[in-house]
């Protein structure tokens, strides 16, 4: 059994074929640690790897390279001519000189036939960028993996600042440290793309999976369920560790620990089964879990909250929504945008979604989560926290299952409340690509009135003003005529915030003075 991985850097191909070889019982097979050896080996022997006149130097470096493995149980050792060069191969030097290095075609000859010589005397999964083209063309599975480039990026800066984000997909890093790397991989992949030896390009018949906002285990999952044999391996190794050393029942999705009283219990992007009241459930599991799933008090906390504070507001600053139906829809969630002026503004959809029997789940920046007490209190109203100004692929994740499951999710594309008109607005396209992996429609609300609570320059709200909100027609993306996802995603962007613009000034017409 051959499995063979290959896409561009900081798609997931080590980590996916590490977890694939620990619960099928297959060789790992980490070419990417071989040539990446020889790029040290030739540093460490002082030759420039981009000068063509140390190539024959560099060649004859590859072919009596002694390049071996080991298994440990923080994951698997690289030895290069005895040395343990595991942490100086993922060096930014390193990530620079693999490129030529890996380009040369004798260094290829020599690795490919020390590949195949492995894969000749047992079960294997390897992972590079021509592994189902040229070193194992007749594969028994192959895989193209890629992933946004963002995405790509903010993996291996979490990485090198020694952290993991296939074991924590809420990890961010600075974000100077992810442009810079994603310039290099933006190079790399241009470079590996086009050179004239074994150029990176996914075989014929390798099935593409991108997994940008997927987990490991679902990215497993996909590749175990592409061939009988390998299911069959999986079954016969019976319950071993994961690559994020947890233990579960063999054959079963994202091989989770047995779900203790509340414990998580991943599967499929979700979380199945109820919480248990005073089960210690963790903050996460609010997040991931349906609203449906919630233990009793907190439905019962939540109930309190709609009523006390959706009475309290609407006496305070009587508010309406008008053609409020539209927003509700229990077949299916619905990505709801609006614009954003007050504290106010979430308060009216959650409680007329809550009336309707539709749960709505707020995506709030994750600097409100000043203290235990007000990340118990979001946790418990059904928010989900994003980390803004990074690739928070953990918050997509979210969102795309909540929507999924039917809940609807509510997001201010402004990100922070406008003042006045005169102040500029960045707009966070990322609710159109979170409808689009969901196959929601997206439902545009405006909000007139909620700037004049606060005044520019008062102290404290001003009381018993009027505030008018109207839910617009659901926008699918098949109504789009636009064809590739990108393209789509642009375009469900422009149009719904065009249509709360729309919306907006419907209601500042109607409403002459507010704002």
């Amino acid at each position: 059994m051959i499995v063979a991985i290959d896409g561009p850097a900081g798609s997931g191909k080590s980590t996916v074929a590490k977890a694939i070889a620990r619960r099928c019982g297959l060789t790992l097979l980490d070419t990417g640690a071989m040539y990446r050896s020889c790029a040290l080996l030739a540093v460490q022997a002082g030759l420039d790897v981009y000068d063509p006149a140390n190539t024959d130097a560099i060649v004859a470096i590859a072919r009596a390279a002694e390049i071996g493995f080991e298994q440990r149980d923080e994951g698997q050792g690289v030895f290069a001519n005895r040395q343990d060069v595991t942490v100086q191969i993922r060096t930014p030097e390193i990530d620079i000189a693999v490129s030529p290095v890996s380009a040369i075609a004798g260094v290829r000859e020599a690795m490919v036939a020390r590949q195949r010589a492995i894969a000749g005397n047992c079960n294997v999964v390897a992972e590079g960028r021509d592994i189902g083209t040229v070193v194992f063309p007749n594969a028994d599975v192959k895989v193209f993996l890629t992933a946004d480039p963002q995405a790509r990026a903010l993996r291996r800066a979490v990485q090198r600042a020694g952290g993991d984000a296939a074991k924590d997909t809420g990890a961010t890093a600075d974000q100077a440290s992810i442009d810079e790397i994603l310039a290099d991989i933006k190079r790399r992949d241009a470079y590996d793309s086009t050179r004239k030896v074994a150029p990176l390009k996914p075989a014929d018949d390798a099935v593409h999976i991108d997994s940008s906002i997927l987990s490991i285990d679902e990215v497993v999952e996909r590749i175990l369920s592409l061939d009988e044999g390998l299911r069959a391996l999986d079954a016969k190794a019976g319950p071993s560790d994961d690559v994020f050393g947890m233990k579960g029942p063999a054959g079963t999705s994202g091989r989770t620990k047995p779900a203790k009283s509340g414990t998580r219990a991943e599967k499929d992007g979700g979380i199945p089964g109820r919480l248990r009241a005073f089960g210690n459930n963790s903050f996460d599991d609010y997040y991931d879990h349906s609203m449906g799933d919630y233990p009793l008090p907190a439905k019962a906390f939540l109930g309190l909250v709609v009523i006390i504070v959706g009475g309290v507001t609407k006496m305070l600053w009587p508010w309406s929504i008008e053609d409020a139906g539209k927003l509700a829809d229990k077949s299916a969630g619905r990505m709801i945008i609006m614009n954003h002026g007050s504290l106010l503004d979430p308060i009216p959809i959650v409680v007329s979604c809550w009336m309707r029997g539709v749960s709505v789940r707020p995506v709030f920046k994750s600097e409100f989560n000043l203290n235990k007490l007000t990340t118990w209190f979001f946790s418990r109203v059904g928010g989900i926290p994003v980390n803004r100004g990074t690739a928070d692929m953990k918050a997509v994740r979210r969102t795309k299952a909540a929507l999924e499951r039917g809940e609807n999710i509510l997001i201010f594309p402004e990100g922070t409340r406008i003042k006045s008109d005169d102040e500029p607005a960045k707009i966070h396209g990322g609710f159109a690509l979170m409808a689009q992996l969901a196959k929601a429609s997206v439902v545009p609300v405006a909000i007139v009135g909620a700037r004049d609570l606060r005044p520019k320059g008062a102290s404290i709200p001003q009381f018993f003003k009027r505030v008018y909100l109207k839910a617009g027609d659901a926008i699918s993306f098949d109504s789009l005529n636009v064809k590739g996802k990108k393209q789509q995603a642009k375009a469900m962007e422009e149009l719904a915030m065009k249509k709360v613009v729309e919306l907006r000034d419907h209601l500042r017409a109607k409403h002459p003075g507010k704002m």
